[in-house]
């Protein structure tokens, strides 16, 4: 329900952008923004991305993938010394933005590091209870 609603809501916005004579000349998406991209784009209909967002969603819920996701204000390259086995980046929003997914411990103890190696980061667990945009974690040990 969640990606198929998420997905309809950016078809809205598309839609209500073309409205007003605005069409883009690029699109970029991450996650769900991908098949609204495709939308965006014309590369695939309204029904097409909301059937895309249906079957994205019921998969998302099927999988066993427990994990946890985090975003930090820090970029890529402050960020990748640290990670620790089971964590990975799922998605590097800007050059001061990363998010961080993977096995639940791993990303709480790769997130105290960044906190005691750049006192005052900005840190922030995502309400999810799986690592979405990751391997499959494994367990890892400290």
């Amino acid at each position: 329900m969640g990606y198929s609603l998420s997905v309809a809501l950016q078809i809205g916005l598309v839609d209500v952008l073309r409205s007003w004579g605005v069409e883009p000349n690029a699109v970029i998406g991450h996650s769900s923004g991908e098949i609204a991209a495709g939308y965006a784009s014309g590369a695939i209909t309204a029904e097409s991305a909301i059937a895309a967002g249906i079957f994205r969603g019921a998969l998302n819920t099927q999988s066993n993938r427990a994990g946890s996701m985090a975003a930090v204000g820090l970029g890529r390259e402050s960020v990748l010394p640290h990670l620790l086995p089971g964590v990975v980046i799922a998605c590097e929003n800007s050059q001061c933005s990363t998010t961080l997914s993977g096995d639940l411990q791993a990303v709480e103890f790769t997130v105290q590091t960044l906190k005691e190696v750049y006192p005052g980061v900005l840190t922030r667990f995502l309400r999810v209870q799986k690592a979405y945009h990751s391997r499959k974690p494994h367990t890892a040990t400290f």
